[in-house]
């Protein structure tokens, strides 16, 4: 337990470029059409999405990225080796569209890799042997944010490295985010705090409940090495839904037969599910990237990405980011817990089992420093429930996830408050 509190007292030391302060939020492409893993991406997608964005309220509340994934770029221009969009899809070439983002007061992301193939299908150029030359295109268009992932030949830290640097040279500020690579099994997560201000924490993340917990696993008992400037991602959210594979026919490397204008959703899991996912990217303050088609704004997704105590939460910059601890002291149950800047404190009881379960959290447990009272609020649910003394009991269905804003409070509460059904 001390050196829990020792973790949670103090946070990463990250590079600060300008950019990165906060966990990002936004949405980016990978999943939206078609099933997760055919990336495609087109102009008018882009644009619409960038419109809804704004339209939805969800750039109001912090959702300001638009990233493009591993679908835009088939070549380089044979005389100048610059990067080249998917004529058809781009057919304007790619500032157009940054342009017209930005427009929009959003900011936007391009993806590549840091050897000479890109992950999807190894058909688009990474950026080795052209770092220089890439962060110049990227710096030209106006890009605010470059994705660099880990495929192709000559794959190497000193690639990641030499990204860094020569995006840094443009003299345009631009958030830098590794996608997979040695550092994910470095303490602190090696090198990567020193050269970028996100990092991918492990694998992809796929519209499942499995995935959900093997997301969240790679960061448990690392709360203190992520912080301002410097964050570990969990990959996208899969929030509502994947797109559909009837979206989409032929070959993935032909992206020209997806139908991008018809929003759908085919979900691979549960609203509880998606509620659990919601919950700890919040607690351990992931940057919050929606991975699907924002434009068909289904209940659950609404509950979850536009609830404003919950972003809240996420982007307390000045709070250690959450992690994993037992919920009350002799006790199998476990808790991930934020201490946020203000002395609340965010808690998230997730039942990983198959059967509602009755789950409590322990004042003396998670280190609360306010006396025994506390007043607690269920996040999603946006609702009071009342004032407790010591130790908090809910039930909470299966797969399901009981987020808890724990507040300081003058009341005596009573010794145990019990909710019958949390959600």
């Amino acid at each position: 337990m001390a050196a829990l509190a020792a973790a949670l007292a103090t946070a990463v030391s990250a590079y600060n470029n300008g950019m990165g302060e906060r966990p990002p939020m936004g949405w980016q492409t990978w999943c939206s059409v078609g099933e997760c893993g055919e990336d495609h991406c087109f102009d008018g997608q882009i644009r619409a999405m960038a419109d809804t964005l704004v339209l939805s309220g969800m750039k109001d509340l912090g959702y300001d990225w638009v990233v493009l994934d591993d679908c835009w770029h088939p070549t380089r221009d044979n005389a100048t080796a610059e990067l080249v969009p998917y004529p058809r899809f781009f057919p304007d070439g790619m500032k157009p569209v940054i342009d017209y983002v930005h427009s929009l007061g959003l900011k936007f992301g391009l993806y590549t890799s840091v050897g000479d193939r890109t992950c999807h299908g190894g058909w688009s150029p990474g950026s080795f042997g052209h770092y220089e030359r890439d962060a110049r295109t990227f710096a030209a268009w106006g890009v605010d944010y470059v994705k660099i992932d880990y495929c192709g030949s000559h794959d190497s830290v000193e690639g990641h490295r030499n990204m860094s640097r020569a995006l840094n040279a443009t003299g345009r500020p631009m958030s830098y985010m590794l996608c997979r690579g040695p550092y994910q099994q470095q303490d602190h997560w090696g090198y990567a705090p020193g050269i970028a201000q996100g990092w991918r924490a492990t694998g992809d993340h796929h519209d499942n409940f499995a995935s959900v917990r093997q997301q969240v696993e790679a960061v448990r008992g690392k709360a203190s090495w992520s912080g301002p400037f410097g964050w570990a991602y969990l990959d996208m959210m899969m929030t509502g839904g994947q797109g559909c594979k009837d979206q989409c026919v032929g070959p993935e490397s032909d992206q020209g037969h997806c139908n991008w204008t018809k929003p759908e959703h085919c979900p691979g899991m549960s609203e509880e599910e998606y509620r659990t996912e919601a919950s700890l990217y919040v607690v351990v303050s992931s940057p919050l990237m929606v991975g699907t088609d924002i434009r068909l704004m289904t209940p659950i997704m609404k509950e979850l990405l536009l609830n404003k105590e919950a972003i809240a939460i996420n982007q307390d910059y000045k709070a250690v980011p959450g992690d994993a601890m037992p919920s009350c002291h002799g006790s199998s149950q476990e808790a991930w817990v934020r201490r946020l800047s203000n002395g609340d404190s965010a808690v998230a009881l997730t039942n990983w089992g198959n059967h509602t379960a009755s789950l409590a959290v322990c004042l003396d447990a998670i280190g609360w420093t306010h006396g025994e009272t506390a007043g607690a609020r269920n996040v999603w649910a946006r609702q009071s429930l009342g004032t407790f003394s010591r130790r908090f009991e809910a039930k909470v269905r299966a797969h399901d996830t009981l987020l808890l804003l724990l507040s300081r409070t003058g009341a005596a509460g009573s010794p145990e408050n019990k909710v019958a059904v949390a959600m």
